[in-house]
């Protein structure tokens, strides 16, 4: 037991002492407060009108009454306000002042409570806060010594319990006028007991001076409002923030098992509105409303201007239709203490919205049993209560008419028929009518889509800004004509099955339904050429997962051109206007930045590209491509700590090796990491990972390429010795021959070689290089620098730099040893010899493209002399993409030849040169 449980068992556990202690003690004090207003108003007119009005209703209509009547009516509170009124003007003001400060400090109302509730725990602590008081020098100051001999004589257990009428009394009253009897008391309020918290918490803010439960008509706004006002009633906790309730009926129809029936004297206007607001302040009977006092609300609303007026006004939807700006006037014009509480079927601007849709499934199968029960109409099968909650939509009332016509000898098949389009046009058709343009067309989008949409989707299938998008979503999210589910940060909208049984009857506007499902059907085309291209790389730039949104997969695919520099500057500016758009409705989707980042470095904007592609990444599960390419770009600009940050997660995750990436992407990444390596001077690290490279099945060139770039660096960075440096002049060579032996001449590694044939000049240029190291480069040079010369794009045979290259490293040692004195070289050194002769040379056949299948990257080829066909895929050229797809039949290639396997027509090539 807590040391409060013990404490308030021991007060109880004493025969209530405590209690009848503090009891004596407010009583005393009530008691000699209302004496002290007598003494200081001799007449009722000097009273507050706000506070005299409240009692006087209380008192049955009594309206001309003597101060000590009202006096004997009042509650602790109201005492309290009357004596510090009373006391305007006077010295004792500020004790009155003080003394209402500690009553409320000490929670005295949740005392006054307690006391008179002999069946709830009491506390010991509130003898001890009523002792406080009782003794405070305010009391003796004012001369309350009836509090004083109270408590002298409760301390010294002389115990006399106030009169049994006052303990009777409830010690708060919260002035209302609410009925008496509610629609839904026969069954309840059901399955809203989040929303009347959530509301509870509206109402209880000073900052909402408007607070507006908004739903379709039938879905109980009006039985929550008045359930939650009937509790605060019962609460004493309500006069921290409300002197007074005052209830207003604006309906004009009602949805009857016959259909909709007009009320009899609706207040349907903003002046009965007034009116009845004044009266019941007043305590004039409501059903005598007549014009005796035009002013009347303005005099009422001024005298009790400092009064906390809570004003409740039910089904405001025909007020808010037929005059909206007097409406907003009436509200501005309030006093700034009064606050007000509507229900209604549209939309109320400057509100704070509780939007109220249906009831749960659970909650509208309790309503159906409960009700079916009490109207004694037997008991329905569960197979008939799903049925009927399903056709109902889950909406209270729609159950409740059903329900009465069944209990009434309806088959419950015909009353759900019956009832199904009385209860859609009740309570949509209003809320319908009165909406934006633009809201009208967001319904029909979501209607015309057979999913749950974004806003971001919605707004690529309208032809609207995100601002109107957001506005017109804002204002069907307050309606509770849209459902809203949120799927992680996204936030996605759907019908109510209600609201899209009223559109299929009465369309708000088809144009737009049209071009809705037009779009759709482009959308979809799209979608089914992107899953037939089947681009199922996650490092191409192109590459976009086939669970990402449908519209996102459309847009990525509609400015691909863009992205891959094909499009115009103009194009590119307003695709990359359009992905802009897109991110300020969800910032969610990686591949929206890493489609502006791509978009931004093709207009020439790196760092743009680098900030967009460091966004994408910064996703849990981001995107690959937008991390590969991130660290190409932190490469490039000698960022290349932050570049091997980048790959070291994609490699880490096994992208080197997954099957699905090209060798051109895998590549890609293993260049762009290891090369950042290269640059930071890690040679070690560099050469450990390419000590093997021979025994790679894949990217065995780029590892290879790798090592004998590692080796140059090296060199270049001057080894111990000459002995070293011989050593790895012998590695580089031996390494590019066995790749030429094992491969061919493909491009990284011959553009290796004849960078490295480059610093051996220059070294040779310094006479840093050995006799040995010059002849092992004489005879690299003579065995393999024909076929290099035929391969690569930057050199030929004919070329000044390899004819001077030659003549530099024929004249080392001894005629005989020398490769390079031989007659083919001498020839060369003399006169040159043509490109065409190289190629011949080292096993290029020329022939002429026969047949293309750009679809799948290879082509046929056939020799000029029609001796044998040529088999050429994409990879065995250095062409991108698009260049293959712009080849032409007929266009000159020249074909390195392979092997020819066993069965096969055409000869695969190692290799293809197409100019």
């Amino acid at each position: 037991m807590t040391t409060e449980q013990a404490s308030t068992h021991r007060g109880d556990s004493e025969g209530g002492s405590y209690r009848i202690q503090s009891a004596m003690v407010l009583f005393a004090l009530e008691e000699a407060l209302g004496s002290f207003v007598v003494q200081a108003v001799p007449e009722p007119n000097d009273l507050p009108l706000s506070i005299r009005s409240a009692i006087e209703n209380r008192m049955q209509g009594v309206n001309i009454v003597a101060v000590g009547q009202i006096v004997q009516e009042t509650y602790i509170k109201e005492v309290i306000d009357l004596a510090v009124n009373a006391s305007l003007g006077r010295s004792d003001n500020d004790l009155l002042q003080h003394l209402r400060q500690l009553v409320t400090s000490l929670d005295v109302f949740e005392i006054r409570n307690s006391v008179c509730h002999p069946n709830r725990l009491f506390p010991e602590c509130y003898w001890y806060r009523m002792a406080a008081l009782a003794t405070d020098p305010c009391i003796e100051q004012l001369r309350l010594r009836k509090v004083t001999d109270a408590f002298r004589c409760a301390i010294e257990g002389r115990l006399t319990p106030p009169p049994d009428g006052w303990l009777m009394q409830r010690p708060w009253n919260v002035p209302n006028n609410l009925p008496s009897t509610f629609d839904h008391q026969v069954t309840g309020l059901i399955a809203r007991k989040t929303e009347a918290k959530d509301l509870l918490k509206r109402i209880q803010n000073l900052r909402n001076s408007l607070v507006a439960i908004v739903g379709p008509g039938g879905t109980g706004k009006t039985a929550l409002c008045l359930d939650l006002l009937r509790e605060c009633l019962l609460d004493p906790l309500t006069l921290k923030w409300a002197d007074e309730i005052v209830y207003v009926s604006a309906k004009t129809e009602q949805l009857t098992a016959f259909g909709v029936e007009p009320i009899a004297n609706p207040v349907d206007s903003l002046d009965l509105v007034k009116e009845i607001i004044a009266k019941a302040l007043l305590g004039i009977n409501s059903e005598d409303i007549s014009n005796e006092s035009s002013n009347l609300f303005d005099d009422v609303s001024e005298s009790m201007k400092d009064r906390r007026v809570l004003l409740c006004i039910d089904n405001l939807e025909t007020l808010l239709r037929d005059h909206p700006q007097q409406f907003e006037d009436f509200i501005q014009s309030l006093p700034i203490g009064w606050r007000v509480l509507v229900t209604s079927r549209v939309s109320v601007n400057g509100a704070n919205v509780l939007p109220l849709a249906s009831i749960n499934k659970e909650g509208a199968a309790k309503l159906a049993r409960d009700y079916v029960s009490l109207r004694g109409a037997g008991r329905l099968e569960e197979i008939q209560v799903t049925r009927l909650i399903e056709v109902c939509d889950r909406n209270p009332l729609a159950i409740r008419l059903v329900i009465d016509s069944y209990a009434a000898g309806s088959e419950l098949s015909t009353a759900l028929a019956q009832t199904k389009d009385r209860i859609t046009d009740f309570s949509y058709t209003a809320l319908v009518d009165h909406l934006h343009p633009n809201a009208n067309k967001v319904l029909e989008c979501l209607y015309g889509s057979s999913e749950a949409l974004s806003r971001a989707q919605i707004v690529h299938l309208l032809d609207l800004t995100p601002d109107n998008i957001a506005e017109a979503v804002n204002s069907l999210l307050r309606t509770s004509l849209v459902t809203r589910n949120i799927e992680g940060t996204t936030e996605r909208y759907v019908l109510s099955s209600s609201v899209r049984e009223l559109l299929l009857r009465t369309p708000r506007d088809a144009s737009v339904r049209n071009d809705v499902y037009s779009r759709l059907r482009k959308q979809q085309r799209v979608i089914a050429e992107l899953d037939r291209k089947g681009i199922k790389d996650p490092l191409d730039e192109s590459f976009v997962s086939p669970t990402s949104p449908d519209y996102l997969r459309a847009l990525v695919a509609r400015v691909r051109l863009s992205t891959l520099g094909r499009s115009s500057r103009v194009n590119q500016v307003s695709d990359l206007r359009e992905v802009k758009r897109s991110l300020e409705l969800d910032n969610s989707q990686p591949i929206l930045y890493r489609t502006e980042a791509l978009i931004l470095e093709q207009l020439g904007d790196r760092y743009g590209a680098i900030e967009a592609f460091g966004r994408a990444v910064s996703f849990d599960g981001s995107d690959a491509c937008s991390r590969l390419r991130l660290a190409e770009l932190l490469r490039d600009e000698n960022r290349l700590v932050e570049a091997i940050d980048q790959t070291t997660p994609l490699i880490l995750s096994g992208y080197l090796n997954n099957s699905t990436s090209t060798e051109r992407n895998r590549t890609r990444l293993f260049r762009t990491h290891w090369v950042s390596v290269l640059w930071l001077k890690r040679y070690d690290e560099v050469l450990s990972e390419t000590e093997n490279w021979r025994e790679r099945d894949d990217l065995r060139q780029s590892y290879v390429a790798l090592r004998v770039s590692a080796l140059q660096r090296y060199l270049d960075d001057g080894p111990q010795s000459a002995l070293d440096s011989e050593s790895i002049i012998s590695e580089i060579f031996f390494c590019l021959s066995e790749a030429f032996r094992l491969d061919g001449y493909l491009a990284d590694v011959v553009h290796e070689g004849f960078k490295a044939i480059e610093r051996l000049v220059r070294i040779q240029d310094r006479t840093q290089l050995t006799e040995k190291s010059q002849m092992e480069c004489a005879f690299f040079l003579n065995e393999h620098l024909a076929a290099m010369c035929a391969t690569s794009y930057d050199y030929s045979l004919s070329d000044n730099f390899v004819i001077d290259l030659i003549t530099a490293f024929r004249a080392v040692g001894a005629n005989a040893e020398n490769p390079l004195i031989s007659d083919y070289w001498n020839d060369l050194v003399s006169r040159g010899i043509t490109d065409d002769a190289a190629l011949a040379s080292v096993g290029y056949e020329s022939a002429r493209i026969a047949t293309i299948f750009t679809n799948k990257d290879h082509l046929f080829a056939r020799a000029l002399d029609g001796s044998r066909d040529f088999f050429v895929r994409l990879s065995a050229t250095e062409l991108t993409r698009s260049q293959f797809s712009a080849l032409k039949v007929g266009q000159l290639i020249e074909v390195l030849p392979g092997e020819l396997p066993a069965g096969s027509r055409a000869w695969p090539a190692k290799h293809a040169m197409i100019g």
